[in-house]
């Protein structure tokens, strides 16, 4: 089969691995609970769930739909060679962390922001893609030592890097409307056990 669509292909590619990622990452780190009481891991599985079916479908329409213009002669801001260093960071990293009896979620979020550095001096074509992929491994993987708040600030906050222009004061409004409705919908609302404040503080003043 022919790609007639390069930029929906590689979309619905990133989707696809960003919620097997996102889905495989829950199931095997938090207990799934059912609809009548959820566990921590049941609304990243239905998300994951749902972002690799729509990327699915948008992987299958661009065999289908064919793009005119610049769309058909998508380049991607990176290479094999630039991918095969990405890996190859994190093999190190973990590996050295592990010799250094360092947890693997420290390993991977070290290896992220050498990657997302790296990105930002040497490959700034790829710097929105990349912070928007780091901005969503970060917010993983401080939840549980971090809490919400923190977890959700780091994504906002490295996300909206990878733009074409950093606001400070629409960035900060988007991460207070962005706490305030997790917290009422999936924390009091829905009751999931998700950590609000980081685990060093004793009494979180967010109730």
């Amino acid at each position: 089969m022919k790609i007639k669509n390069p930029k929906d292909f590689w979309a619905g590619v990133m989707f696809v691995g960003t919620g097997a990622f996102f889905l495989v990452w829950a199931v095997a780190n938090y207990q799934m609970g059912t609809a009548v009481r959820m566990g921590p891991a049941y609304f990243p599985v239905l998300l994951g769930g749902l972002l690799v079916v729509l990327g699915a479908i948008v992987l299958m329409g661009s065999f289908v739909v064919g793009a005119s213009g610049t769309e058909a002669e998508l380049k991607l801001p990176f290479n094999l060679i630039d991918l095969a260093i990405a890996i190859a960071i994190y093999a190190v990293v973990v590996y050295l962390g592990t010799l250094a009896n360092v947890s693997t979620d420290y390993a991977i979020l070290a290896a992220t922001a050498i990657i997302a550095v790296m990105t930002v001096k040497l490959r700034p074509q790829a710097k929105a893609l990349v912070l928007i992929s780091a901005g969503c491994v970060v917010y993983g993987y401080l939840m549980k030592p971090l809490g919400l708040v923190a977890a959700t600030a780091a994504l906002v906050y490295i996300s909206a890097l990878g733009g074409h222009e950093f606001k400070w004061k629409e960035v900060t409004i988007l991460f207070v409307v962005l706490v305030v409705f997790s917290v009422l919908v999936f924390v009091k609302g829905l009751t999931l056990p998700f950590p609000i404040c980081p685990d060093f503080m004793e009494t979180c003043p967010i109730r």
